[in-house]
């Protein structure tokens, strides 16, 4: 991997995202937020495939006993790795919203946020399912909550409500899951589309996808300055996640959707994966204690 954007996966998915990587396999996974498809790519052999989960999907977390947690529009199953069934664990009451992210702290613990079906309304909420399977809403009024990372100790969460073009932060506490001390971080300049999807490297730093702004950006959380820029040649960038056997490669989620046919003229690569190799190293993605 050289130190330049590279497509990997010319999969033209409608809205990519809420990538993950599982690293027994190596594995890099994601979802298409307007389909019902999770995808996954083994870089190894540059081959990928996808499963069929008949919902809108949110996010596909793997699970440490093999399997995954899904977040489906309607709420949250653990899919079974030999059946390949889903059993619902949480079925939120009935509204006009869907699941459309999902993560895990380090301790095995599930954070997934629901938005409007047109992430137009804030009725989105941000929930937390332990590893009994108990889920309680953290953040509530929420319009579009796509991002979610956490400091290398977990003692800091961040997190993305998309239309606020802010990150914020919260003192974590991972025995407790609990949140406190909100503060805003990083604010978005205007002329740089939404953030979107984000990670959080090994020295701390936020990697932040641009939505409406064709690149991936990095930044210092205690300073709120911009660090690094990387162009990408679409401009619905979703979000992204290191890969890798020493996590050094960063993969990149992005969307064809809404363009228009002029757009998608211009941008033949957008909702594919790509792959850059920056200077530092991420960290593991969590998989789902159950």
């Amino acid at each position: 991997m050289k130190n330049q954007v590279e497509l990997v996966v010319d999969s033209k998915t409608l809205i990519g995202g809420n990538p993950c990587w599982e690293e027994e396999t190596q594995t890099f996974f994601w979802v298409d937020l307007m389909g019902s498809k999770v995808y996954a790519y083994q870089p190894a052999t540059g081959e990928w495939q996808w499963m069929e989960v008949s919902q809108h999907v949110g996010a596909y977390i793997p699970r440490q006993g093999g399997g995954a947690v899904v977040a489906l529009q309607s709420g949250l199953y653990l899919l079974d790795p030999q059946t390949r069934e889903m059993a619902p664990v949480f079925i939120p009451d009935p509204t006009e919203n869907r699941f459309i992210s999902g993560k895990c702290d380090q301790t095995g613990r599930l954070w997934a946020g629901t938005s409007d079906l047109l992430s137009q309304k804030p009725w989105g909420t941000l929930y937390c399912m332990e590893k009994d399977h108990t889920v309680r809403p953290v953040l509530v009024n929420a319009t579009l909550p796509w991002g979610l990372g956490w400091s290398p100790d977990y003692r800091v969460m961040y997190y993305v409500d998309t239309p606020t073009r802010e990150i914020v932060a919260f003192d974590f506490t991972p025995e407790s899951g609990a949140l406190n001390n909100k503060r805003t971080v990083v604010k978005f300049p205007e002329g740089v589309g939404f953030p979107a999807g984000m990670t959080v490297d090994a020295e701390g730093k936020l990697w932040v996808a641009h939505w409406q702004g064709g690149r991936v950006t990095r930044w210092d959380p205690e300073t709120g300055a911009l660090l690094t820029t990387v162009s990408l040649p679409v401009s619905l960038v979703t979000s992204c996640q290191f890969g890798g056997s020493a996590f050094e490669d960063l993969y990149i989620t992005t969307a064809r959707y809404p363009l228009n046919p002029k757009e998608l003229a211009r941008q033949p690569q957008a909702g594919g994966i790509f792959c850059f190799r920056p200077e530092v190293n991420g960290l593991p993605t969590p998989k789902y204690v159950s």
